[in-house]
């Protein structure tokens, strides 16, 4: 089935939604990219790049994206195993002599693969306050802990997620690679897939379009900008940055048939799930978090930075991507991606229910817009010459979508959504002198245009 059709109806709701909830939600800035195949359907920035020299955000915003660096050192790791350089069940210490610790023995039994999937026992983040001061640890500074011992748990005793782990497949890389981390990734994964701005350390070039990452958004207080922060021996757990427009490249690039970084049946190992984490709405891979959208599985990464936040879900069944960059502190970007992927697999699943009636809706755009009263904010989309009213303020609105059916003139019926409102009754337009509507009724309720 192709699904270009139903994904346009998408994009055009996903839009409306995050502008809303950008201004809404008070947030600085974000930027949207979603695909379909080897398409970039849709991309989009809202509100600010800088918020006092009124910079807008565009899809070639750079952001940090944090711990989204994870993919491409699992991806290098998985790469440097198709060419026979390490395997994913060998010790780290066969690489890194220097990894062990006299005050933790288990230390020396960690593999690879445990690194990759985080059950590795390692602590989180070492024990530098780099979170907090900016100052990320040398690699003198993480050998120093290893020596002291950093093990929290035994290797494969249990799932807990680690930064520390990741700066360790980063000197892996090296050792095996021959390359220092930077230069392999950049040769073999941002060079291949011609990523103009997309790198795990900060570039000259990068700062030009680094969107300024911003503090919370806390009562009485306004947003402060970060510094700009290096990882240092960090990078191959949290020190890229890119754009939606690369990273859009880069989930391509992840799906069955695309072998520009990995052979499909390195991408099918990686995708495995080597972990089940009991209790929890995700599982764990080679890297990858794998959670589900109603029924369909998805695979991505987030990423927390002072200043940033970022997030990517992948479909690979229906070769659907979907990131968001965002440049506060406290952006709900892991909320928006899956609402996002949320309104995709609603429109889709049913998008047959909004068949065109005998007689067309002529211009049924005019339709389409946010609608106030004081009990709420609605927005109207228009779908397969049908309607579809939502709460653009939900970081969730699929759950609670309402299909409304062309009837007459400027009326429709709601013929799906909450018993607890409407479902059953007309919900009409009145239109200006162009045509386009200025107010609506939800039963005797009236709602008036507001951009």
């Amino acid at each position: 089935m192709d699904l270009a059709t139903p994904l346009e109806s998408a994009t055009k709701v996903i839009d409306r939604w995050l502008a809303y909830k950008v201004h809404a939600d008070r947030l600085p800035g974000l930027s949207v990219g979603i695909v379909y195949k080897d398409r970039v359907i849709f991309s989009q920035g809202y509100g600010y790049a800088d918020i006092e020299k009124k910079i807008l955000t565009t899809p070639t915003t750079c952001y940090r994206i944090a711990s989204f660096s994870k993919i491409f050192t699992a991806i290098a790791v998985l790469q440097l195993f198709e060419q026979e350089k390490l395997h994913l069940d060998d010790r780290v210490q066969r690489y890194l002599p220097w990894f062990t610790s006299k005050h933790d023995p288990r230390t020396g039994q960690i593999t690879i693969r445990q690194l990759l999937t985080h059950t590795a026992g390692l602590d989180r983040d070492g024990d530098t306050p780099h979170w907090t001061n900016f100052q990320f640890p040398s690699l003198d500074q993480v050998q120093q802990h290893i020596a002291a011992g950093a093990m929290t748990y035994a290797p494969a005793e249990k799932w807990k997620y680690s930064n520390l782990g990741f700066t360790i497949l980063g000197e892996v890389i090296k050792v095996a690679s021959g390359m220092s981390y930077e230069a392999f990734v950049n040769k073999h994964i941002v060079k291949r897939l011609k990523l103009s701005h997309t790198a795990p350390a900060v570039t000259d070039d990068i700062v030009k379009h680094l969107a300024l990452g911003y503090s919370r958004d806390i009562a009485g207080q306004e947003r402060t900008a970060f510094p700009r922060i290096e990882t240092h021996a960090m990078a191959s757990a949290t020190g890229f940055s890119s754009n939606v427009t690369d990273l859009c490249q880069f989930m391509q690039a992840q799906f069955e048939g695309h072998t520009r970084l990995l052979a499909d049946a390195s991408k099918r190992e990686m995708r495995r799930i080597q972990w089940l984490r009991e209790g929890t709405d995700s599982d764990w891979s080679l890297g990858f978090q794998t959670w589900k959208i109603n029924e369909r599985r998805i695979y991505g990464h987030g990423g927390s930075f002072q200043g940033y936040k970022s997030r990517f879900g992948i479909d690979i069944g229906r070769a659907i991507g979907v990131v968001i960059l965002a440049n506060a502190i406290d952006a709900p970007s892991q909320d928006l991606v899956d609402g996002a992927l949320q309104i995709i697999d609603y429109l889709i699943t049913h998008f047959e229910e909004f068949t065109p009636p005998s007689t067309r809706v002529e211009n049924i755009e005019r339709y389409e817009g946010n609608f106030r009263c004081i009990w709420e904010d609605v927005a109207v989309a228009a779908v397969n010459n049908g309607l579809l009213l939502y709460d653009p303020a939900s970081t969730n609105p699929a759950l609670d979508f309402h299909q409304l059916r062309y009837e007459k003139g400027h009326q429709f019926k709601m013929v799906h959504g909450d018993s607890f409102g409407n479902i059953g009754e007309p919900v009409r337009f009145e239109c200006d002198d162009k045509g386009l509507a200025r107010r609506m009724f939800v039963g005797p309720d009236p709602l008036e245009r507001f951009e």
